[in-house]
């Protein structure tokens, strides 16, 4: 059985941590915003918290993977 490629090379992680990092700040940014305005949707604001979280999750992945592979 052939296995699949992969998916990321050491300098392509690094890559992908920065960018997910980026968003995180992005991601933080949008939650001030929302705490700002007093008529904002909880839904919009659980969704926001949702994709944080995942963004947290994936980058503390990456950064286990990274340290499991030095």
């Amino acid at each position: 059985e052939r296995k699949a490629p992969a998916m990321c090379v050491p300098l392509d992680r690094m890559s992908l941590l920065g960018w997910l990092k980026t968003q995180v700040r992005v991601v933080e940014a949008w939650r001030e915003e929302l705490a700002r305005q007093p008529d904002t949707d909880l839904d919009q604001v659980q969704r926001v918290e949702h994709h944080y979280q995942w963004l947290i999750d994936e980058i503390s992945k990456l950064e286990k993977s990274a340290v499991s592979a030095a």
